[in-house]
């Protein structure tokens, strides 16, 4: 499995859980099925077990628009703390 991206809504808050491995060729449909989401969501990452740098910075820019992050494994948490610390020119 590469990955896979489910969307479930309670009327109250949306939440999205990506499981697998999130790459490069996954962040396109993440985004435009992210996109439309006006209420709070949640993004649930307790079955993510790798992301390259286009799906980190895709994670970020989500949570950017006020979804809040929560189950990131030990190493996907580095992975986005290391990604928050880079400068645009992509050194740390």
């Amino acid at each position: 499995m590469d990955v896979r991206i489910d969307y479930i809504s309670n009327g109250l808050k949306t939440i999205i859980r990506i499981a697998g491995r999130l790459s490069s060729t996954a962040v396109t449909h993440l985004e435009k099925a992210c996109n439309p989401i006006e209420k709070p969501a949640v993004i649930d990452l307790s079955n993510l077990l790798f992301a390259d740098d286009d799906g980190i910075n895709a994670i970020r820019a989500i949570a950017d628009k006020g979804a809040q992050v929560r189950g990131a494994s030990p190493f996907v948490q580095l992975l986005l703390d290391n990604a928050s610390r880079r400068e645009p020119d992509g050194e740390i």
